[in-house]
């Protein structure tokens, strides 16, 4: 009775802590037990595994933590760089609005100038026609004098030729006469040399303030030029400065969109990290809980008798195979599954699950080979392939003691030899 109380109290406990469902019979017991502990070694070594994964990737993890951390110092030294940058090249725009103000004052008021000088300048060309046309009257009216004295020449010459001296009286009343005459008409051209000689000092004095106007007017388009020639200057260096600006501002874009980037990029991996950090946190957990289950599981195995993987049929004999926990615990699904359908009286699909297994891991799943010879030994049309699965079994592990039985069994039968496979 004692015997039968601490399997059932040990498959209790490992219900509990593994959660593995066992819906055999109660004569299937003694099986489902160990094959429990096999699942529960594998499952072991398969968490250390995982384990050591999970340490491995939480290094990489607090590796790039710290790189991270670099990377966010680094990005506020270049903010700050970014913000004192980015006031200085306020303070400069500031300066050259400033600049640009004053400049257009300076344009508005050269314009200003500039039509003033224009309409100077028609006032200019206005009086210079009318000095022209005054010039022009009175050197007509110096023509038609020169021709006078040129007619009242030729009218001397002839009175000399057609007068003569009919007696001196006559020729003194008559050049007495022509004296006053000639007196007279020498009064008069007297008055018409001063006349003409204040023409002529007007015209001088026009002239000579017609060259003071044209110097002026030439030192004023001098002035012109040159006020055009600063003011292309400096509508080019303008031109420059807003260039820059508008650079300035280009590079402040690409700056701010760098930093949106970076920003965001920061945001993801931020969010990485919390998402692995709560990885973490969880696997820890789980591996907590793994640790205490498999602690209690390890209990139970030292308090399990000694286990021969040469004299059992049961799964546990998969956790001695020198193969990955993964693939152990493969092998034990299948061994279950073949288990649970020979259990079944489903000989037929057990023995094509038992050669699956075998052909799985073919150099060392011996007792998978064994369950195979012994389900093709209960089937008419596999019965011949029992002495060679049996035979298969002892070439991986010649001391497996139930394939040893089995083949007297056969051999006592009369069952013929067959190559194994």
């Amino acid at each position: 009775m004692s015997k039968k109380i601490i399997p059932s109290a040990i498959l209790i406990l490992i219900v509990l802590f593994s959660g593995f469902s066992f819906a055999e019979d109660a004569a299937q017991e003694n099986i489902n037990i160990p094959e429990t502990v096999a699942e529960a070694v594998s499952e072991k070594d398969e968490l250390a595994e995982r384990e050591a994964n999970l340490n491995l990737r939480e290094r990489k993890l607090e590796k790039r933590e710290a790189d991270l951390s670099r990377q966010e110092t680094e990005f506020s030294a270049r903010m700050s760089a970014l913000s004192a940058k980015i006031r200085e090249n306020n303070g400069t725009s500031a300066v050259l609005l400033g600049r640009e103000n004053q400049i257009k004052d300076r344009e508005m008021n050269l314009m200003a100038r500039e039509a003033e000088l224009a309409r100077r300048e028609m006032n200019f060309a206005q009086k210079s026609q009318e000095f022209t046309t005054a010039t022009e009257a009175l050197a007509e009216r110096e023509k038609l004098l020169a021709e006078r004295e040129a007619d009242l020449a030729k009218r001397e010459a002839e009175l000399l030729d057609k007068t003569a001296l009919k007696n001196t009286s006559d020729q003194l009343s008559d050049r007495e006469a022509e004296l006053v005459k000639r007196e007279a008409a020498l009064t008069e051209r007297e008055e018409k040399g001063n006349r003409f000689e204040f023409l002529a000092a007007k015209l001088a004095e026009l002239e000579a303030e017609l060259k003071t106007r044209e110097e002026k007017v030439l030192s004023r388009e001098n002035a012109v030029s040159e006020n055009e020639n600063n003011l292309s200057s400096t509508t080019k260096a303008l031109d420059d400065k807003q260039a820059e600006i508008s650079r300035r501002e280009t590079d402040l874009k690409k700056l701010d969109a760098d930093l949106a980037q970076k920003n965001k990029e920061l945001d993801e991996k931020n969010t990485a990290l919390n998402s692995r950090e709560v990885a973490i946190v969880n696997r820890e957990a789980e591996f907590s809980k793994k640790d205490a289950e498999f602690r209690t599981m390890e209990q139970l195995i030292k308090e399990f008798p000694a286990f021969d993987p040469n004299n059992s049929t049961e799964a546990a004999v998969i956790v001695t195979y020198p193969i990955s926990a993964a693939a152990r615990r493969e092998l034990i699904a299948m061994q279950r599954n073949a288990f649970q359908k020979y259990n079944s009286k489903r000989i037929t699909q057990a023995f094509e699950d038992y050669v699956k297994a075998v052909q799985s891991q073919p150099n060392v799943n011996y007792l998978a080979a064994y369950w195979a010879a012994l389900s093709a030994s209960k089937l008419n049309n596999h019965r011949d392939e029992a002495f060679e699965w049996v035979e298969k079994s002892l070439s991986i592990n010649p001391n497996y003691k139930p394939a040893q039985e089995l083949k007297k069994q056969l051999e006592a039968s009369g069952r013929g030899r067959k190559r194994p496979r």
